[in-house]
């Protein structure tokens, strides 16, 4: 029966190392996977309201202008034509006293890019949407090659879902 394994059972592999090894045959889950729900494309309030009331999202998005990011509110995204590329996980959001609203996103990039492994991306009350040109650099399945609207800075409202644990 696959799952989930609690954490000391099989300890993550960070980027900087670790010499522990997981033993699968010692590994009881303590969760399954059962499936996952998409929220409604572009829908900023829903975005908000999952956020606050129920936890994290995994999404999909535009990190093609990513690398230098250092710190601040990002806001460096094509939005004429944003092509999501990157899964991520968008965390939370707030305001920053002198940079604005923002979305908290934690990227798979190493603690030591961005803020400390994190990225605080515009988000503006009245979302900015673009034409995703290349949604097979996403998650598009084959075939799908029509452009798509995406909205929020980098395309962050396009993909949001969360998984169905049991």
């Amino acid at each position: 029966m696959g799952g989930l394994s609690s954490e000391w059972t099989c300890p993550y592999t960070s980027y900087y190392g670790d010499n522990s090894q997981c033993n699968m045959s010692r590994v009881s889950p303590v969760a399954q996977l059962t499936g996952f729900v998409n929220l409604p494309s572009n829908e900023n309030a829903m975005v908000l309201s999952h956020l606050a009331s129920t936890g994290p999202l995994a999404i999909t998005i535009d990190a093609s202008s990513w690398s230098a990011y250092e710190e601040g509110v990002f806001d460096g995204c094509n939005q004429t034509n944003p092509d999501l590329d990157h899964g991520v996980q968008l965390v939370g959001y707030g305001t920053d006293p002198s940079q604005g609203d923002y979305w908290l996103v934690r990227n798979s990039w190493s603690p030591k890019w961005g803020e400390n492994g994190y990225i605080r991306i515009r988000r503006t009350s009245t979302p900015r949407c673009g034409l995703d040109l290349k949604p097979l650099d996403g998650d598009a399945c084959k075939n799908e090659t029509a452009p798509i609207v995406v909205c929020g800075t980098c395309g962050i409202l396009f993909d949001c879902l969360y998984p169905l644990i049991r």
